[in-house]
């Protein structure tokens, strides 16, 4: 499937731009909340960033009055409201490349009944933005929203494959990541070589153990990926030797 609609990004060629520290902090301490399973407390976060409790304080309270945040009256802890959920839904309702992979998600998922998801890539990570789950009892899948390196998973791999600076975001997620520590650079290359020729990737407990998948990628009209629709499921169904019906 190819789309012209949305394009990779080409941060090398953009100059870095000035931040503002204070939208910065906010933002850093809305990822950080967005990724707790629990409320947390001032001197908790404080200690995280290192930051003084005051800047704390005055972050939390700016957010909670802008509706972002909700303060917990029994414990006096912090964490995020429904309002982030909320705009993150409209931007992703907005994705043409969300609505353009429905219909040939809705048909892997009836032909091989495992889960299904599209992705795109972000910097060096894969970007779930959307699934169908299989309805055995076993599916493991990435929910949308989260986000794994892309060198681990079959949707990373199909989206590498096809672009021009592949071995710009592997060398740095490999430095980056002490998960991808034992991943040669060169062998992987080689990889993406295969994957080009046979049109798809695949995983054998890349990222969870146990859990496989197969990727296709999606490309532009210059043959650049920009996203992938990908099959997973645990390797007990999902064997090797099902991959080329399903790539």
């Amino acid at each position: 499937m190819n789309s012209a609609t949305e394009s990779p990004p080409n941060l090398a060629s953009e100059k870095a731009p000035r931040l503002d520290g204070t939208i910065v902090k906010g933002l850093a301490l809305i990822e950080y909340l967005a990724e707790q399973n629990q409320a947390m407390g001032v001197s908790a976060i404080a200690q995280h960033f290192g930051w003084q409790k005051s800047n704390v304080h005055r972050l939390l309270g700016t957010f909670k009055a802008l509706g972002y945040v909700r303060q917990d009256p029994a414990t006096s802890r912090y964490e995020l409201s429904l309002k982030t959920w909320e705009l993150g839904m409209k931007v992703v309702g907005r994705s043409t490349i969300k609505r353009a992979a429905q219909p040939f998600m809705r048909q892997l998922h009836q032909r091989f009944a495992e889960s299904v998801n599209v992705s795109i890539l972000v910097g060096g990570d894969v970007l779930y933005l959307d699934n169908i789950l299989s309805n055995q009892p076993l599916r493991p899948t990435a929910s949308p929203g989260a986000r794994v390196p892309a060198v681990f998973t079959a949707s990373g791999k199909s989206q590498l494959a096809w672009r021009p600076d592949a071995e710009a975001i592997a060398r740095d997620i490999i430095a980056s990541n002490r998960e991808a520590a034992s991943i040669r650079l060169e062998t992987f290359l080689q990889d993406l070589e295969k994957v080009r020729q046979r049109g798809y990737a695949t995983s054998v407990s890349g990222w969870r153990n146990n859990v496989n998948s197969v990727a296709a990628p999606i490309l532009n009209s210059e043959a650049q990926s920009i996203a992938a629709i990908g099959i997973s499921g645990p390797a007990e169904r999902m064997t090797p030797d099902k991959f080329g019906d399903m790539g």
